[in-house]
């Protein structure tokens, strides 16, 4: 592991709040990371909704992200949603959107700069926060606009599912069998919405993300893309932020470039603005 270097974090680093309900159904929990400052000044957030196929997965699986972005200046909040075939895509699209309005409502409480809301996500969370974050309906329905949202980081979430669901048939489960149902969940489809927030796009290579940037940059949105050689579908998330003995050199060192692409990318419009 010569010449690589992550955050370790240190015991007591980050104040932690586990399981506090931000709705009514059992899934809709949400988990907070905070610098242990003594809120001596408010924070930039990330909301980070976990990956599973839109059919499992849990708020837990963070890995070392909490630690190194509390250690960077953020607060950082978990989230669970209603998961397939007990809830729609729509109606996990809504339960990240009511988490989000928890986080605006109760920023005071945490020292959150409200002004400073940035979405995260991996996989079928990367797909939902880029979704809410291109597609202003969901937090409309919060009650909430998407100006309000500073940034979006999709870590390897599929972006058009035209393309995606016919190679990943399983995932007929959750969005069915028609193709205008599965370009409406697609965030590739609003890309050309006026105003997005600056949306960072991380995985291999993808005709999907070429489509997504181009689209979204021809409106004068902001786009940054990290693209992967090395890392897996699951190393992506693991390694964001951390380093493990069990990974090869070759995607530990991809990782560290990934997590410093990440957080230059947030510092952009977090901490050097």
């Amino acid at each position: 592991m010569a010449g690589l270097y992550f955050y370790q974090p240190a015991k007591g680093k980050e104040f932690r709040e586990m399981d506090v309900t931000y709705g009514e159904e059992p899934r809709q929990k949400l988990d907070v990371y905070a610098p242990n400052d003594g809120g001596s000044k408010l924070h930039p957030v990330i909301v980070y909704v976990h990956g599973g196929g839109w059919m499992r997965g849990d708020k837990s699986n963070v890995g070392d992200k909490p630690a190194f972005f509390t250690n960077k200046g953020y607060v950082f909040v978990s989230v669970n949603y209603r998961l397939s075939p007990k809830a729609t895509y729509d109606e996990m699209a809504n339960d990240v959107s009511t988490a989000v309005k928890w986080v605006y409502e109760h920023a005071e409480q945490y020292h959150i700069d409200t002004s400073k809301i940035n979405l995260m996500g991996h996989s079928a969370g990367g797909h939902l926060v880029t979704l809410i974050g291109t597609n202003p309906k969901y937090l409309m329905q919060a009650g909430l606009s998407l100006g309000m949202v500073n940034s979006v980081v999709n870590l390897d979430g599929p972006i058009n599912l035209v393309e995606y669901i016919p190679k990943n048939e399983r995932y007929k489960k959750v969005f069915g069998h028609d193709r205008q149902v599965w370009a409406e969940a697609s965030p590739v489809s609003y890309a050309s919405g006026q105003h997005l927030p600056p949306t960072m796009l991380i995985g291999p290579k993808r005709k999907a993300t070429a489509s997504f940037v181009k689209l979204a940059n021809i409106s004068g949105n902001k786009t940054r893309t990290f693209e992967t050689h090395t890392l897996t579908h699951r190393e992506i998330t693991k390694l964001l932020g951390a380093a493990s003995e069990g990974s090869p050199v070759a995607s530990l060192k991809e990782a560290q470039n990934m997590t410093i692409a990440v957080e230059k990318f947030l510092n952009t419009y977090n901490i050097e603005n």
